[in-house]
């Protein structure tokens, strides 16, 4: 029989594939006596009773380690992939808030119904990893996915194996109110980072886990090394942060890869609506992602379940789009004081779906905290440079993305001297050129420009020009008027002013400017027209359920009248450039430039290596914000956005908007336009009608450049 004695390897800095591989799908390829990689699930107790049960809640944890560390010859540091989708989801999200909206639940007290004492428990016996292991159904593991028409839940198998052949070991948890584990699944909550929190101490030797669901069967890590590195991207690029915010001991890094920072931030901005309409309440996130649904519940546990969900929706709607104590959970900066562990931090440029603010917020977090930070930036959109799960993968600065993450995880969790550290402080890939990938000491330059606007430009539209005063213009959210609609809305944006947009426009720029870190643009503008009474006459762009719907009105007072603006290249001739291909602005063509490109090992195949395609216009919008009219005294930070005022016509307010954080070079020759617009179609919840007064003298952007 096959030893199993490997030890960790590393050339260059980084851990070599030299640990056998067995694949953890149930059939023949997997047997627990043979397997090269012991896998079991873990119950990982908490200090919570949410399910007011009397006993402590339990998460689920999946475990994959190398053999030859849980027989003793190494002790292995973790991967830690915190990810609520990762144990299954409920697929029928937005038909769930449609027939559940005028539904009736009991009483459920967010402040008093989820805390309860409950005592630890008492453990009648201790197993080992590898009894655990011999012991396991696969089935734990690899199941089908009852909340999503029988698709096998898989992800939290193969996401990492790359990491497995290489000494490591692979944790994942889908935390609080999903499938195995206990709790309610309370987005951007204390609740759902201390889940991971307790994880992450089981692993560090701080907290008690069980090998049964019951809780009778301790289970020590005691091939852990102590050490946890959590990465992952999106909700899983989330919690790392999130769980590093509380001071975690046992967590030496981070990798987020798209995470949030501040979920006020990606749900709104400055007060007005950001997200993608149908999923603006936390409540349809926390049911997307309870796949507990989906265990053997008691009606009374799925009627508690039930009703958490809705007293969720019925708290976000008292505070509306604006800031308030409901978001102030799941803003992790506000505990930078706490973070005591080193991060590199992966976005991509072109992600409009975790706006680009979040890594920014981040970064500022780890260096008020004086903390070891990176920063990596690619051009792409929601993703992460190694796919997987799709197969493909991008070239970072001449290098496998995953070959980097080596060197950081195995400088802070094997403890090699590999320089990982003086990494460059800022890696960005170019706009211009794809292939190359330039470096900054620092994200914040330093050095800021601002820009000049030549005269304003005339409306498309005859009926906006007429304005009585001289430096006046009017916009309104008539979106047929202006031919404007989800598919073309970056394009009319950028190339004409209509009756519901504004362009200012720069000479055309004598040499190239490099823009870095947030544009903030100033103007004075008013309320010119609308019918507050009537609502604003709101329609349901997108068929929302009727709770999400009225979350633009349900705060009782003037809320998310929305202006957008964008900061714009423009060329006399087109230039190349990456737009995404659906009109959700989220997906961008890649084209496969070399199969096989990237190796695995282990007998792993390969990843193949890809580009983001380019199209030829005379335009690409650099970056872009929202702000509610109604918000004048917001400014960067989330919390400015809590005081909302009601407006009068005709009175005019000072509005700074922030955009999101940017790295973009324009060209010698290409002039730069701030356009302010009203209601953008991909993201409006409620198309209102309602008209604004610009005083475009007043109109300017201030611009970190290098």
């Amino acid at each position: 029989m096959r030893e199993f004695n490997e030890q960790p390897v590393f050339e260059n800095g980084r851990a070599m594939p030299v640990f056998p591989f067995t694949d953890g799908k149930t059939g023949a390829a997997y047997d627990p006596e043979t397997s090269a990689v012991v896998r079991f699930c873990v119950y990982v107790e908490t200090d919570y009773d949410m399910d007011g049960d009397g006993k402590r809640d339990l998460v689920k944890a999946f475990v994959q380690v190398p053999r030859s560390a849980v027989m003793g010859h190494y002790k292995a540091p973790v991967v830690f992939e915190a990810r609520p989708y990762c144990a299954g989801i409920n697929a029928d999200g937005y038909d769930h808030m449609k027939e559940t909206a005028a539904g009736t639940y009991a009483d459920f007290d967010l402040s008093r119904d989820l805390d309860h004492p409950a005592p630890a428990r008492k453990p009648a016996s201790e197993i080992t990893a590898m009894e655990a292991a011999l012991a396991a159904d696969p089935a734990d593991w690899y199941y089908p996915d009852r909340g999503n028409g029988g698709n096998m839940v898989y992800e939290n198998i193969d996401n990492f194996n790359y990491y497995l052949v290489r000494g490591f070991a692979v944790v994942v948890s889908a935390g609080f109110g999903s499938k195995g584990s206990d709790g309610l699944e309370f987005v951007g909550s204390h609740y759902e980072r201390d889940a991971f929190r307790a994880v992450v101490e089981w692993l560090h030797g701080d907290r008690q886990a069980f090998a049964d669901r019951a809780g009778t069967a301790a289970i020590r890590a005691d091939w852990c090394n102590g050490n946890v590195g959590m990465t992952g991207r999106s909700y899983a690029g989330t919690m790392p942060f999130a769980v590093a915010s509380a001071g975690t001991k046992g967590l030496r890094t981070i990798v987020p890869v798209a995470g949030i920072a501040d979920w006020y931030s990606q749900q709104n901005q400055q007060g007005a609506q950001r997200y993608w309409p149908e999923e603006m309440l936390n409540s349809f996130l926390s049911y997307y992602c309870s796949s507990r649904y989906s265990d053997d519940l008691t009606e009374e546990q799925r009627s508690r379940m039930d009703a958490f969900h809705h007293a969720l929706s019925m708290e976000q709607l008292k505070t509306g789009t604006d800031y308030s104590p409901f978001w102030e959970d799941g803003n992790y900066t506000l505990h930078a004081d706490r973070l005591n562990c080193s991060a590199l931090i992966i976005h991509g440029l072109h992600d409009e779906n975790v706006s680009t603010k979040q890594f920014e917020m981040m970064l500022r977090s780890f260096r008020k905290a004086g903390q070891t930070v990176k920063l990596i930036l690619h051009q792409g959109y929601h993703m992460t440079p190694a796919m997987p799960d799709k197969g493909f993968g991008i070239r970072v600065n001449g290098a496998f993305y995953e070959d980097i993450v080596n060197r950081w995880f195995s400088h802070y969790l094997f403890g090699v001297e590999n320089d990982a550290e003086d990494m460059p402080a800022v890696l960005v890939q170019s706009n211009l050129d794809q292939h190359v990938w330039e470096q900054a000491a620092d994200w914040e330059t330093g050095r800021s420009v601002q820009l000049h606007f030549e005269d304003a430009e005339a409306s498309d539209d005859a009926s906006g020009a007429a304005e009585t005063e001289k430096t006046i213009e009017t916009i309104d959210t008539d979106w047929d008027a202006a031919g404007i609609c989800q598919e073309n809305f970056d394009e009319r944006m950028s190339l004409c002013s209509s009756n519901m947009n504004r362009r200012y426009i720069t000479a055309p720029l004598e040499e190239a400017c490099t823009i870095q870190g947030t544009v903030r643009v100033d103007f004075r503008a008013a309320l010119a027209g609308g019918d507050p009474a009537g609502g604003y006459h709101a329609v349901n762009a997108h068929d929302a359920d009727s709770l999400t719907f009225s979350l633009g009105t349900s705060s009782g007072q003037q809320d998310d009248l929305k202006l957008t603006v964008l900061l714009v290249d423009l060329a006399n001739e087109p230039f190349p450039s990456i737009f995404a291909e659906d009109p959700q602005r989220n997906v961008i063509p890649t084209d496969v430039v070399r199969q096989g490109a990237f190796e695995i090992g282990g007998g792993l195949k390969p990843l193949d290596e890809v580009e983001f395609r380019t199209e030829e216009k005379n335009y690409s919008v650099i970056t872009r914000a929202y702000i509610d009219l109604c918000n004048p005294e917001s400014g960067y930070e989330p919390e400015t956005a809590a005081a909302g005022i009601r407006l009068e016509k005709g009175e005019f307010h000072d509005y700074h908007v922030y955009l999101n954080a940017a790295r973009y070079t324009a060209a010698p020759g290409h002039r730069l336009a701030v356009v302010i617009g009203t209601e953008d179609p991909v993201y409006c919840l409620i198309h209102k009608e309602y008209s604004v007064q610009i005083d475009r003298s007043t109109v300017s952007a201030e611009v970190p450049v290098l």
